[in-house]
């Protein structure tokens, strides 16, 4: 399967390459960058290092012999920028950014009703089990029971609170029909290099506190978590599909 990574020179784009790099059963086909990026015209093994000798390019719609997309860019860029080409490509796209508006996903589903889109917070097969592991355990909890999600991420992510706590607070909405989005609080910590990390806690009036927490400790886990998702995509008909769709086709 032939990839092509727009955003290629961030921090998931170039892990995302390094990954593909290391697997027989996909291949870098382009990398991409917005138009202006200091990398444009150079090798990716300028971003990546090693011995990827493939040009780093700016336009999606010169990406024809791709079979998939994995836009690891931001909002503001996919929107103005990418979706438009997506839609004249009209080849299956993986969306690795979060911060969208409710204005930006119903464009992002009109789009998915031309060529299959995958769309997710987060990459991670084990996160969207501990997700799982939430909505059982929110279904149970007693009415004097508070609930605060706190999240942690390197000093250079821009949104907050992350694509993922805030798919954790819906999963624990939808779970429960007693709770509503107001009574969870989420805090957000950006410091240093950390990667990921998400915990929920359960503090209820009877002196009891329970704690569960997902982390992470390199980008390894999103970065094969994409790839994986590509090639599910790519066999996939028109529609808008997330991890739930990914992991139970997959049983």
């Amino acid at each position: 399967m032939k990839i092509a990574i727009v955003g290629c020179t961030g921090r998931l784009g170039s892990n995302i390459i390094k990954n593909v790099m290391r697997r027989d059963d996909v291949s870098l086909q382009y990398a991409i960058a917005r138009r202006g990026n200091q990398y444009v015209g150079q090798s990716m093994s300028s971003v990546a290092g090693g011995n990827c000798q493939l040009e780093i390019i700016d336009d999606i719609c010169k990406a024809v012999e791709c079979d998939v997309f994995i836009d690891c860019t931001n909002a503001e860029t996919f929107m103005r920028d990418s979706l438009p080409k997506y839609k004249q490509m009209n080849k299956p796209v993986v969306i690795a950014t979060t911060a969208f508006s409710a204005q930006d996903l119903e464009k992002i589903k009109d789009l998915a009703e031309q060529l299959p889109v995958f769309m997710e917070g987060n990459f991670s097969v084990a996160l969207h089990d501990f997700i799982d592991t939430l909505k059982f355990a929110v279904g149970r909890i007693s009415e004097d029971t508070d609930i605060q999600i706190v999240e942690y991420h390197h000093n250079l992510k821009l949104d907050a609170p992350s694509g993922t706590a805030l798919m954790i607070r819906d999963a624990l909405v939808k779970a429960n029909h007693r709770i509503t989005e107001d009574m969870i609080n989420i805090s957000s910590v950006r410091g240093g290099n950390i990667f990921g990390e998400h915990e929920v806690i359960f503090a209820n009036c009877k002196d009891e506190v329970t704690t569960y927490k997902h982390q992470v400790s390199s980008r390894e886990a999103f970065a094969d978590g994409a790839i994986e998702v590509a090639k599910w995509t790519v066999k996939q008909q028109c529609g808008l599909y997330n991890m739930d769709d990914f992991c139970a086709d997959r049983g």
